[in-house]
Protein backbone atom coordinates (compact mmCIF):
# COMPACT_ATOMS: atom_id res chain seq x y z
CA UNK A 1 0.00 0.00 0.00
CA UNK A 2 1.34 3.65 -1.10
CA UNK A 3 0.33 6.12 1.59
CA UNK A 4 0.83 8.81 -1.22
CA UNK A 5 -1.62 7.45 -3.85
CA UNK A 6 -5.01 8.09 -3.81
CA UNK A 7 -8.27 6.77 -5.69
CA UNK A 8 -11.25 8.43 -7.25
CA UNK A 9 -14.48 6.42 -8.42
CA UNK A 10 -17.11 8.49 -10.18
CA UNK A 11 -19.67 6.62 -13.32
CA UNK A 12 -21.68 8.01 -16.10
CA UNK A 13 -24.78 6.53 -17.69
CA UNK A 14 -26.73 5.52 -14.52
CA UNK A 15 -30.01 6.97 -15.24
CA UNK A 16 -29.73 6.59 -18.95
CA UNK A 17 -31.96 4.28 -20.92
CA UNK A 18 -29.81 3.41 -23.43
CA UNK A 19 -26.27 1.93 -23.37
CA UNK A 20 -23.52 0.74 -20.78
CA UNK A 21 -23.04 2.34 -17.32
CA UNK A 22 -19.70 3.33 -17.12
CA UNK A 23 -17.56 3.29 -14.04
CA UNK A 24 -14.21 4.43 -13.99
CA UNK A 25 -11.08 4.68 -11.05
CA UNK A 26 -7.91 7.05 -11.19
CA UNK A 27 -5.44 6.42 -8.82
CA UNK A 28 -2.63 9.27 -8.70
CA UNK A 29 -0.37 11.09 -5.95
CA UNK A 30 -0.88 14.27 -4.51
CA UNK A 31 1.48 15.83 -7.01
CA UNK A 32 -0.21 14.78 -10.08
CA UNK A 33 -4.17 15.95 -8.65
CA UNK A 34 -2.37 19.46 -7.90
CA UNK A 35 -1.24 19.08 -11.34
CA UNK A 36 -4.54 17.81 -12.53
CA UNK A 37 -6.64 20.88 -11.25
CA UNK A 38 -4.32 23.59 -12.52
CA UNK A 39 -5.10 21.75 -15.92
CA UNK A 40 -9.03 22.52 -15.19
CA UNK A 41 -9.69 18.97 -13.99
CA UNK A 42 -13.06 19.50 -12.57
CA UNK A 43 -16.83 17.40 -12.32
CA UNK A 44 -17.60 16.16 -16.21
CA UNK A 45 -21.03 17.72 -16.23
CA UNK A 46 -18.61 21.19 -16.01
CA UNK A 47 -16.44 20.39 -18.78
CA UNK A 48 -16.78 20.68 -22.53
CA UNK A 49 -16.75 17.39 -25.02
CA UNK A 50 -13.62 18.64 -26.33
CA UNK A 51 -12.10 19.43 -23.06
CA UNK A 52 -13.02 16.30 -21.81
CA UNK A 53 -11.35 14.43 -24.39
CA UNK A 54 -8.20 16.50 -24.05
CA UNK A 55 -8.23 15.83 -20.23
CA UNK A 56 -9.30 12.45 -20.70
CA UNK A 57 -5.49 11.98 -22.08
CA UNK A 58 -3.79 13.72 -19.91
CA UNK A 59 -5.53 12.03 -17.05
CA UNK A 60 -4.96 8.76 -18.51
CA UNK A 61 -0.75 9.45 -19.18
CA UNK A 62 -0.36 10.97 -15.53
CA UNK A 63 -1.83 8.65 -13.26
CA UNK A 64 -0.73 6.24 -11.46
CA UNK A 65 -3.72 3.82 -12.98
CA UNK A 66 -6.86 4.16 -14.37
CA UNK A 67 -9.32 1.02 -14.55
CA UNK A 68 -12.91 1.48 -16.70
CA UNK A 69 -15.85 -1.01 -16.14
CA UNK A 70 -18.44 -0.87 -18.26
CA UNK A 71 -21.93 -2.23 -16.95
CA UNK A 72 -24.09 -3.72 -19.74
CA UNK A 73 -27.81 -3.12 -19.74
CA UNK A 74 -28.23 -6.43 -19.52
CA UNK A 75 -26.49 -7.22 -15.93
CA UNK A 76 -28.36 -3.42 -15.35
CA UNK A 77 -31.51 -5.05 -15.98
CA UNK A 78 -30.97 -8.62 -13.94
CA UNK A 79 -29.78 -6.70 -10.86
CA UNK A 80 -32.67 -4.19 -11.12
CA UNK A 81 -35.42 -7.21 -11.99
CA UNK A 82 -34.19 -8.94 -8.96
CA UNK A 83 -34.41 -5.95 -6.66
CA UNK A 84 -37.73 -5.40 -7.40
CA UNK A 85 -38.16 -9.73 -7.11
CA UNK A 86 -36.86 -9.55 -3.67
CA UNK A 87 -39.41 -6.19 -2.55
CA UNK A 88 -42.27 -8.04 -3.74
CA UNK A 89 -41.53 -11.69 -1.77
CA UNK A 90 -40.87 -11.19 2.11
CA UNK A 91 -39.54 -14.37 2.32
CA UNK A 92 -37.06 -14.34 -0.57
CA UNK A 93 -33.53 -14.59 -0.39
CA UNK A 94 -31.13 -13.63 -3.61
CA UNK A 95 -28.08 -15.49 -2.05
CA UNK A 96 -25.17 -14.57 -3.71
CA UNK A 97 -27.24 -12.61 -6.14
CA UNK A 98 -26.17 -8.87 -6.56
CA UNK A 99 -29.71 -7.15 -6.47
CA UNK A 100 -30.12 -3.56 -7.38
CA UNK A 101 -28.01 -0.94 -9.18
CA UNK A 102 -26.84 -0.03 -5.96
CA UNK A 103 -25.25 -3.16 -5.12
CA UNK A 104 -23.87 -3.94 -8.76
CA UNK A 105 -21.75 -1.05 -8.59
CA UNK A 106 -20.64 -1.35 -5.29
CA UNK A 107 -19.53 -5.15 -6.12
CA UNK A 108 -17.80 -3.55 -9.12
CA UNK A 109 -15.84 -0.90 -7.58
CA UNK A 110 -14.81 -3.18 -4.79
CA UNK A 111 -13.46 -5.44 -7.72
CA UNK A 112 -11.53 -2.69 -9.00
CA UNK A 113 -10.30 -1.13 -5.80
CA UNK A 114 -9.01 -4.87 -4.91
CA UNK A 115 -6.10 -4.32 -7.79
CA UNK A 116 -5.29 -0.69 -6.36
CA UNK A 117 -2.37 0.26 -3.93
CA UNK A 118 -3.63 3.41 -2.61
CA UNK A 119 -4.30 4.02 0.84
CA UNK A 120 -7.64 5.74 0.56
CA UNK A 121 -10.40 6.42 -2.12
CA UNK A 122 -13.39 8.86 -2.72
CA UNK A 123 -16.69 7.52 -4.30
CA UNK A 124 -19.01 9.72 -5.50
CA UNK A 125 -22.25 7.80 -4.10
CA UNK A 126 -25.09 6.74 -5.70
CA UNK A 127 -26.96 5.39 -2.55
CA UNK A 128 -29.02 8.01 -0.75
CA UNK A 129 -26.75 7.07 2.13
CA UNK A 130 -23.40 7.60 1.91
CA UNK A 131 -22.31 5.37 4.73
CA UNK A 132 -24.70 2.28 3.44
CA UNK A 133 -22.86 2.72 0.38
CA UNK A 134 -19.53 2.44 1.76
CA UNK A 135 -20.40 -0.50 4.27
CA UNK A 136 -21.50 -2.26 0.56
CA UNK A 137 -18.24 -1.56 -0.77
CA UNK A 138 -16.34 -2.66 2.56
CA UNK A 139 -18.09 -5.51 3.07
CA UNK A 140 -16.81 -6.64 -0.62
CA UNK A 141 -12.93 -5.73 -0.45
CA UNK A 142 -10.54 -7.72 0.64
CA UNK A 143 -7.45 -4.56 0.72
CA UNK A 144 -7.35 -2.41 3.97
CA UNK A 145 -7.89 1.20 2.37
CA UNK A 146 -9.94 4.00 3.91
CA UNK A 147 -13.07 4.39 1.85
CA UNK A 148 -14.72 8.25 2.06
CA UNK A 149 -18.28 7.74 0.52
CA UNK A 150 -20.08 11.10 -0.50
CA UNK A 151 -22.58 12.47 -2.11
CA UNK A 152 -21.41 15.12 -4.71
CA UNK A 153 -17.45 13.86 -4.21
CA UNK A 154 -17.35 14.63 -8.28
CA UNK A 155 -17.56 18.21 -7.17
CA UNK A 156 -15.29 18.03 -4.09
CA UNK A 157 -12.80 16.14 -4.49
CA UNK A 158 -10.54 16.59 -7.44
CA UNK A 159 -9.22 12.68 -7.81
CA UNK A 160 -13.28 12.15 -8.57
CA UNK A 161 -13.59 14.89 -10.84
CA UNK A 162 -10.96 12.97 -13.06
CA UNK A 163 -12.65 9.66 -12.60
CA UNK A 164 -15.67 11.20 -13.82
CA UNK A 165 -14.54 12.79 -17.08
CA UNK A 166 -12.87 9.24 -17.70
CA UNK A 167 -16.18 7.63 -17.16
CA UNK A 168 -18.10 10.73 -19.35
CA UNK A 169 -15.72 10.29 -21.98
CA UNK A 170 -15.45 6.67 -22.74
CA UNK A 171 -19.71 6.81 -21.86
CA UNK A 172 -20.17 9.32 -24.63
CA UNK A 173 -17.83 6.95 -27.03
CA UNK A 174 -20.43 4.19 -26.12
CA UNK A 175 -22.96 6.30 -27.31
CA UNK A 176 -21.57 7.57 -30.35
CA UNK A 177 -20.65 3.98 -31.52
CA UNK A 178 -24.14 3.35 -31.23
CA UNK A 179 -25.37 6.72 -33.21
CA UNK A 180 -23.06 5.66 -36.11
CA UNK A 181 -25.13 2.60 -36.64
CA UNK A 182 -28.53 3.78 -35.93
CA UNK A 183 -28.24 7.39 -36.35
CA UNK A 184 -29.52 10.83 -33.77
CA UNK A 185 -30.40 8.98 -30.34
CA UNK A 186 -29.88 11.19 -28.53
CA UNK A 187 -28.41 11.71 -25.04
CA UNK A 188 -29.74 8.25 -23.93
CA UNK A 189 -31.48 9.76 -20.86
CA UNK A 190 -35.37 8.72 -20.61
CA UNK A 191 -35.05 13.15 -20.18
CA UNK A 192 -34.15 13.38 -23.83
CA UNK A 193 -37.24 14.48 -25.94
CA UNK A 194 -34.99 13.10 -29.31
CA UNK A 195 -34.02 9.77 -27.39
CA UNK A 196 -37.95 9.31 -26.60
CA UNK A 197 -38.77 9.49 -30.10
CA UNK A 198 -35.91 7.35 -31.28
CA UNK A 199 -37.40 4.97 -28.86
CA UNK A 200 -40.76 5.28 -30.15
CA UNK A 201 -39.82 5.07 -33.78
CA UNK A 202 -37.74 2.10 -33.09
CA UNK A 203 -40.72 0.09 -31.62
CA UNK A 204 -42.55 0.78 -34.21
CA UNK A 205 -40.16 -0.16 -37.28
CA UNK A 206 -39.20 -3.40 -35.52
CA UNK A 207 -42.36 -4.40 -33.14
CA UNK A 208 -39.77 -4.51 -30.22
CA UNK A 209 -37.11 -2.70 -28.00
CA UNK A 210 -33.70 -2.19 -28.94
CA UNK A 211 -31.22 -4.92 -27.19
CA UNK A 212 -28.92 -1.92 -26.58
CA UNK A 213 -31.92 -0.30 -24.26
CA UNK A 214 -32.12 -1.11 -20.10
CA UNK A 215 -35.77 -2.91 -20.47
CA UNK A 216 -36.11 -2.70 -16.83
CA UNK A 217 -36.33 0.86 -16.98
CA UNK A 218 -39.87 2.68 -16.19
CA UNK A 219 -39.43 4.56 -18.80
CA UNK A 220 -40.98 1.66 -21.44
CA UNK A 221 -43.74 1.96 -19.26
CA UNK A 222 -43.93 5.62 -19.34
CA UNK A 223 -43.48 5.94 -23.10
CA UNK A 224 -46.61 6.92 -24.98
CA UNK A 225 -48.35 5.70 -27.07
CA UNK A 226 -47.44 2.90 -24.79
CA UNK A 227 -45.62 -0.14 -26.82
CA UNK A 228 -47.93 -2.86 -26.54
CA UNK A 229 -50.10 -0.94 -28.81
CA UNK A 230 -46.93 -1.84 -31.77
CA UNK A 231 -46.72 -5.08 -30.52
Amino acid sequence: MNNKLVSGVDEAGRGSIIGPLVIACVTADKKIIKKFSKLGVKDSKKVTPKNREILSKIIMEESEHVSITRLSEKKIDKAVRLRKEFAKKKNYYPGNKIIGLNELEANSIAKMMNELKSSSIYVDSCDVNPERFKQRIINRIDTRIKVYSRHKADERYIIVAAASIIAKFNRDKEILKLERIHGNIGSGYPSDPITRKFLREWVIKNKEMPDFTRKSWKTWIDLQPKIENYL
